[in-house]
Protein backbone atom coordinates (compact mmCIF):
# COMPACT_ATOMS: atom_id res chain seq x y z
CA UNK A 1 0.00 0.00 0.00
CA UNK A 2 1.22 3.36 -1.10
CA UNK A 3 2.44 5.16 2.46
CA UNK A 4 0.77 8.70 2.95
CA UNK A 5 3.57 10.56 2.89
CA UNK A 6 3.87 9.29 -1.13
CA UNK A 7 0.28 9.28 -1.89
CA UNK A 8 0.38 13.45 -0.46
CA UNK A 9 3.54 13.89 -2.27
CA UNK A 10 2.11 13.10 -6.09
CA UNK A 11 -1.21 14.83 -5.33
CA UNK A 12 0.31 17.85 -3.91
CA UNK A 13 2.79 18.40 -7.28
CA UNK A 14 -0.44 17.87 -9.87
CA UNK A 15 -1.35 20.82 -11.04
CA UNK A 16 -3.41 23.21 -9.23
CA UNK A 17 -3.17 20.95 -6.20
CA UNK A 18 -0.64 23.78 -4.06
CA UNK A 19 -2.88 26.33 -5.21
CA UNK A 20 -5.95 25.15 -3.76
CA UNK A 21 -4.85 23.26 -0.60
CA UNK A 22 -3.14 27.05 0.43
CA UNK A 23 -5.72 29.11 -0.44
CA UNK A 24 -8.34 26.18 2.18
CA UNK A 25 -5.60 26.92 4.37
CA UNK A 26 -5.33 30.48 4.82
CA UNK A 27 -8.93 31.11 3.81
CA UNK A 28 -10.71 28.91 5.88
CA UNK A 29 -7.60 27.18 8.74
CA UNK A 30 -7.90 23.82 6.74
CA UNK A 31 -4.82 22.05 7.79
CA UNK A 32 -3.68 20.72 4.51
CA UNK A 33 -2.58 17.47 6.11
CA UNK A 34 -5.88 16.39 7.72
CA UNK A 35 -7.36 17.71 3.87
CA UNK A 36 -4.93 15.22 2.34
CA UNK A 37 -5.41 12.48 4.97
CA UNK A 38 -9.27 12.47 3.59
CA UNK A 39 -7.92 11.62 0.60
CA UNK A 40 -5.47 9.01 1.87
CA UNK A 41 -8.13 7.28 3.45
CA UNK A 42 -11.04 7.39 0.79
CA UNK A 43 -8.57 6.35 -2.27
CA UNK A 44 -5.81 4.36 -0.53
CA UNK A 45 -7.36 2.93 2.70
CA UNK A 46 -10.81 3.21 1.16
CA UNK A 47 -11.97 4.63 4.16
CA UNK A 48 -15.13 6.69 4.69
CA UNK A 49 -14.62 9.14 7.56
CA UNK A 50 -16.94 10.58 9.86
CA UNK A 51 -16.91 14.14 11.23
CA UNK A 52 -16.19 12.36 14.22
CA UNK A 53 -13.25 10.13 13.18
CA UNK A 54 -11.71 13.49 11.77
CA UNK A 55 -12.33 14.88 15.21
CA UNK A 56 -10.53 12.27 16.89
CA UNK A 57 -7.97 11.99 14.13
CA UNK A 58 -7.17 15.97 14.73
CA UNK A 59 -6.90 15.83 18.21
CA UNK A 60 -4.13 13.09 17.71
CA UNK A 61 -2.32 16.03 15.90
CA UNK A 62 -3.34 18.88 17.27
CA UNK A 63 -0.29 19.66 19.74
CA UNK A 64 1.98 18.68 16.67
CA UNK A 65 0.22 21.38 14.77
CA UNK A 66 -0.15 24.25 17.33
CA UNK A 67 3.42 23.59 19.27
CA UNK A 68 5.48 23.32 16.20
CA UNK A 69 4.29 23.58 12.39
CA UNK A 70 2.34 27.12 12.77
CA UNK A 71 4.98 28.32 14.35
CA UNK A 72 7.34 27.52 11.71
CA UNK A 73 5.12 28.29 9.53
CA UNK A 74 4.52 31.74 10.63
CA UNK A 75 8.83 32.28 11.08
CA UNK A 76 9.05 31.62 7.31
CA UNK A 77 5.87 33.79 6.52
CA UNK A 78 7.51 36.59 8.45
CA UNK A 79 10.94 35.59 6.95
CA UNK A 80 9.66 36.23 3.40
CA UNK A 81 8.36 39.48 4.40
CA UNK A 82 11.62 40.22 6.35
CA UNK A 83 13.96 39.31 3.74
CA UNK A 84 12.80 41.60 0.54
CA UNK A 85 13.85 44.62 2.52
CA UNK A 86 17.33 43.28 3.21
CA UNK A 87 20.48 44.31 0.64
CA UNK A 88 20.86 41.91 -1.72
CA UNK A 89 24.06 40.24 0.05
CA UNK A 90 22.22 39.78 3.04
CA UNK A 91 18.93 38.64 1.24
CA UNK A 92 20.67 35.80 -0.52
CA UNK A 93 22.01 34.60 3.15
CA UNK A 94 18.74 34.88 4.44
CA UNK A 95 17.09 33.23 1.74
CA UNK A 96 18.93 30.19 2.66
CA UNK A 97 18.00 30.17 6.09
CA UNK A 98 14.54 30.37 5.03
CA UNK A 99 14.69 27.52 3.20
CA UNK A 100 16.07 25.62 6.09
CA UNK A 101 13.27 26.65 8.17
CA UNK A 102 11.14 25.79 5.32
CA UNK A 103 12.70 22.09 5.23
CA UNK A 104 11.96 21.98 9.11
CA UNK A 105 8.35 22.92 8.27
CA UNK A 106 7.75 19.96 5.82
CA UNK A 107 10.04 17.34 8.49
CA UNK A 108 7.07 18.49 11.07
CA UNK A 109 4.42 17.95 8.63
CA UNK A 110 5.90 14.69 7.65
CA UNK A 111 5.59 13.51 11.41
CA UNK A 112 2.21 14.91 11.37
CA UNK A 113 1.35 12.85 8.36
CA UNK A 114 3.27 9.38 10.33
CA UNK A 115 0.89 10.30 13.40
CA UNK A 116 -2.16 10.51 11.09
CA UNK A 117 -1.56 7.04 9.20
CA UNK A 118 -0.73 5.60 12.58
CA UNK A 119 -4.17 6.52 14.19
CA UNK A 120 -5.77 4.96 10.54
CA UNK A 121 -3.80 1.77 10.90
CA UNK A 122 -4.78 1.77 14.62
CA UNK A 123 -8.59 2.20 13.72
CA UNK A 124 -10.24 -0.39 12.09
CA UNK A 125 -13.72 -0.08 12.85
CA UNK A 126 -14.56 2.95 10.11
CA UNK A 127 -16.97 2.47 7.64
CA UNK A 128 -15.73 1.22 3.95
CA UNK A 129 -16.22 3.03 1.20
CA UNK A 130 -16.24 2.87 -2.67
CA UNK A 131 -14.73 5.59 -5.02
CA UNK A 132 -15.33 8.47 -5.43
CA UNK A 133 -18.32 8.44 -3.15
CA UNK A 134 -16.11 7.94 -0.15
CA UNK A 135 -13.72 10.87 -0.88
CA UNK A 136 -16.90 12.87 -1.04
CA UNK A 137 -18.12 12.18 1.60
CA UNK A 138 -14.63 12.82 3.91
CA UNK A 139 -14.39 16.15 2.38
CA UNK A 140 -18.12 16.68 3.04
CA UNK A 141 -17.07 15.86 6.82
CA UNK A 142 -14.06 17.89 6.69
CA UNK A 143 -15.72 20.54 5.40
CA UNK A 144 -19.57 20.76 7.51
CA UNK A 145 -18.28 22.17 10.50
CA UNK A 146 -16.99 25.67 8.69
CA UNK A 147 -20.47 25.38 6.57
CA UNK A 148 -22.64 24.84 9.84
CA UNK A 149 -20.84 28.52 10.21
CA UNK A 150 -22.08 29.65 6.73
CA UNK A 151 -18.70 29.10 5.08
CA UNK A 152 -19.77 28.12 1.80
CA UNK A 153 -16.24 25.77 1.31
CA UNK A 154 -14.93 25.81 -2.59
CA UNK A 155 -14.23 21.77 -3.13
CA UNK A 156 -11.14 21.48 -4.41
CA UNK A 157 -11.43 19.49 -7.72
CA UNK A 158 -7.77 19.63 -8.69
CA UNK A 159 -7.00 17.24 -5.54
CA UNK A 160 -9.97 15.61 -6.16
CA UNK A 161 -9.14 14.14 -10.15
CA UNK A 162 -5.32 14.11 -8.59
CA UNK A 163 -6.24 11.75 -5.77
CA UNK A 164 -8.99 9.50 -7.96
CA UNK A 165 -5.64 9.21 -10.39
CA UNK A 166 -4.00 7.66 -7.71
CA UNK A 167 -6.43 4.85 -7.07
CA UNK A 168 -5.31 1.46 -8.55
Amino acid sequence: MMSFWDFSNAVYMAPGVANECLQLQDEFDVDVNVLLFCAYAAVIAGVRLSEQNLHDADSHIADLRRGVIAPLRACRRAMKVGIAALSSGDRDRAEQLRSQVKAIEIAAEQIEQERLAAWLAANTHMERGELPGALDDNLAALFAPLERKNRVVPVPAALVRAALAQAK
